[in-house]
């Protein structure tokens, strides 16, 4: 039996290409033969990853077919998904809404508006769909989906164990350090956040510093709108670190005094992990995917008044019972995303399929 995966693209270190590394070795383990395959077949990973012209020899009515979506096929794809005879599970990573793109690119405006479209072409082309998070589910449910599945993303803790960079360690080790992670996109608000730093610094910890840690490519119209906001509220102490490497997200993450997330969109939110895993209390605003991420642990806000976040932020700082507390019940969530028990949930949804 085979159990094969797809997607659009794979990229080295990326959420989804991480994700279907360790699918393939759960795979593997558990008796599969499986293979990574794209569209886009990238240099630097030709020894990991298969173009789609090669699934020719390896395709057959009894193989299962992983499609990872998180963007739009192209039309060839699609025909080439509806030619191949193996069994089909689309596994959902969610799409941004195109609506906050507009204005920002218009480009990633319409990607994502084709690739929502594009989930009813495939649910006639698969037999089942595992979304990272009830959330995502309930997407595909709204688009007419039944048979449907819960397929977390699997944590796996071996990717942080790298040497911190020294020069982050030693420029952010004292202070009072609040962390964000992700792509810089407006479905972030990343706005909101700062304007939580701004009463932040402000009335309760003036010795707080805001890391901004993600790429800002295709979103520098946005990007330039966050600066302006720095600016005109005269902001200090505020680093857009950008795209950076193991070494220092690791780095940032030990000298994270809280992790703040105002995002308004999110389909899973492995930062909100990789915060636990290291010992960082969470503020996260309850939307979207957060709260099944962090599954009761965490510090849910539903509100965007920006005085009392800053407040909540300042308690953590305070109150070290609390923030033990949160930290405590953090790692205990982790560990439902470590390969183990991935592995076990994975194996109920083979066998649902029959396999």
């Amino acid at each position: 039996m085979q159990v094969h995966q797809f997607h659009t693209q794979v990229n080295h270190g990326d959420a989804i290409g991480n994700q279907m590394w360790s699918l393939q070795h759960l795979l593997r383990k558990m008796g599969y033969r499986s293979e990574v395959f794209c569209e886009q077949l990238p240099l630097d990973l030709r020894s990991r990853v298969r173009a789609i012209a090669e699934y020719e020899s390896y395709s057959s009515p009894q193989n299962l077919l992983l499609v990872h979506f998180s963007r739009a096929c192209s039309p060839d794809t699609l025909t080439w998904l509806r030619r191949i005879p193996d069994r089909k599970v689309l596994v959902y990573h969610n799409i941004t809404p195109y609506t906050f793109f507009r204005g920002v690119n218009p480009l990633y405006a319409e990607a994502a508006r084709m690739g929502r479209e594009q989930l009813t072409i495939l649910r006639a082309l698969t037999e089942a769909g595992w979304g990272d998070s009830a959330f995502d589910c309930q997407e595909l449910a709204e688009r007419g989906w039944r048979r449907l599945g819960v397929l977390p993303i699997v944590f796996e803790p071996r990717r942080y164990a790298v040497r911190p960079d020294r020069k982050v360690l030693q420029g952010w080790h004292e202070g009072f350090s609040v962390l964000s992670v992700g792509r810089l996109a407006p479905n972030k608000r990343l706005q909101d956040l700062l304007l939580v730093f701004y009463y932040l610094k402000r009335f309760v910890r003036p010795d707080a510093r805001l890391v901004l840690v993600g790429s800002g490519l295709g979103m520098e119209r946005y990007v330039a709108f966050l600066q302006a906001v720095v600016s005109k509220l005269e902001l200090q102490d505020v680093v857009f670190a950008g795209h950076i490497s193991v070494s220092q997200l690791v780095a940032y993450y030990q000298c994270a005094s809280v992790y703040l997330s105002m995002s308004v969109h999110e389909g899973f939110g492995v930062p909100l992990l990789e915060s636990a895993h290291f010992g960082v209390p969470v503020v996260a605003y309850k939307t979207a995917a957060v709260a099944d991420t962090l599954g009761g642990s965490g510090a849910l806000i539903t509100t965007r008044d920006y005085p009392a976040v800053a407040e909540l932020l300042g308690l953590l700082a305070e109150d070290q019972e609390l923030c033990g507390r949160l930290i405590a019940r953090q790692r205990e969530r982790v560990a439902d995303f470590l390969p183990g028990r991935v592995a076990e949930r994975l194996q109920a949804l083979l066998q649902d399929l029959g396999l």
